[in-house]
């Protein structure tokens, strides 16, 4: 356990109590730093160094808001939240904060339900919480099973982000939240009920293992929003990959399953047809089931799996040259596919095999420095 440091003026600032009339007799001038200098002006404190001017600013258009480095204090978060509406601030990136809980809960509580126009968030290396003891960390047993309410609460506040449908990207890389956790983020994105939109999402750092894959795949089948996914620095396997492997792309059929997909295809047709007259006489319509794409090539076959599925990283996960196979099927049978790994996974004479610039496989693959 870690002494709480202290970041600017966090604690004279976490102590003030800035009320609400001072938010309702401003007016808005739509110039964000500008805007923000008052409100701190208020408290006779320097604004938040994630919410300051930049020192040679040409315009008052604001797209992007980082607090790295810096405790976020109750005061920073309720004068942000007031004026996301009037900016177009589209990204917030929080990057190692040390949070107390009740900060957090606050801030992502108005981020999904309050007005604004965030669409990117990024909640990075946040693997510590502030209690009144210090910081805390999930790297430490003791801790781990002293305040596990807390990192509870902590993982229950990140879901909130994902069953959000205004978020199109979420990074949590670097947080150390476990398969666990990871599990119940697969759940909330495969859940139709939350209707998902997240097209990038970092899972860089989070301590995740082969238990979380089997939940990811089951995810792939429902979810097809997803774009960019960053497997990187975990302690994924070369079975794991294997697994992935089978769940995107274009997957070879045999006859037996193209008939029975046809089957599939024509019973689904007459749900859809069935509805139409239900809709007419405004009665329930019956629910209709999902159905891969399935396309021909030649005289081939192929079930097309989450073919939006663009970027995968691997990188710095313990995979050696028996995911080769995998990794080049994958490529094989996602045009558009780009993969990231570590440079020396495979031999020679495979990566030669990947890196050959008269190949097909050519600046679809990037190999990582270890």
């Amino acid at each position: 356990m870690l002494k709480s440091k202290k970041f600017w003026a966090y604690e004279p600032s976490q102590s003030y109590d800035l009320k609400q009339e001072v938010f309702d007799n401003y007016k808005i001038k739509g110039r964000f730093y500008d805007d923000v200098l008052y409100f701190f002006d208020q408290m006779g404190i320097a604004p938040h160094p994630g919410l300051r001017a930049p020192a040679n600013r040409e315009s008052f258009d604001v797209n992007a808001v980082n607090l790295i480095n810096n405790k976020v204090d109750v005061n920073t978060i309720k004068i942000l939240i007031h004026l996301l509406p009037y900016t177009k601030i589209i990204s917030l990136k929080l990057c190692s904060n040390d949070f107390e809980i009740n900060n957090l809960e606050l801030l992502v509580n108005s981020l999904v339900s309050k007005p604004n126009n965030i669409y990117y968030v990024s909640y990075e290396w946040n693997d510590k919480l502030t209690t009144a003891e210090g910081v805390i960390s999930r790297n430490e047993e003791i801790a781990q099973e002293q305040y596990k309410e807390l990192f509870d609460k902590q993982s229950e506040l990140i879901y909130k982000l994902f069953k959000n449908t205004k978020f199109e990207g979420i990074c949590i890389r670097g947080n150390l939240l476990g398969d666990d956790t990871i599990i119940e983020i697969f759940k909330i994105l495969e859940a139709q009920q939350y209707n998902s939109q997240v097209k990038v999402l970092s899972l860089y750092k989070n301590n995740l293992t082969s238990k979380c894959i089997d939940s990811f795949c089951s995810m792939l089948l429902k979810n097809k929003k997803l774009e960019e996914v960053n497997f990187g620095n975990n302690k994924l396997t070369d079975e794991d990959v294997e697994k992935i492997k089978n769940h995107i792309g274009k997957y070879p059929m045999t006859m037996e399953e193209v008939e029975n997909y046809n089957k599939k295809a024509k019973e689904r047709d007459q749900i859809i047809a069935k509805n139409v007259k239900l809709k007419i006489s405004k009665k329930p319509e019956l629910e209709v089931p999902y159905l891969d794409e399935m396309c021909q090539i030649g005289e081939k076959f192929y079930i097309v799996k989450n073919k939006n599925l663009r970027v995968l990283n691997f990188m710095q996960n313990p995979l050696t040259e028996k995911c080769f196979d995998s990794i080049k099927y994958m490529l094989d049978y996602n045009d558009d596919l780009l993969i990231t790994i570590d440079e020396n996974t495979f031999k020679p004479s495979q990566e030669e095999i990947l890196l050959d610039r008269n190949g097909k496989y050519f600046n679809r693959i990037y190999f990582s420095k270890k």
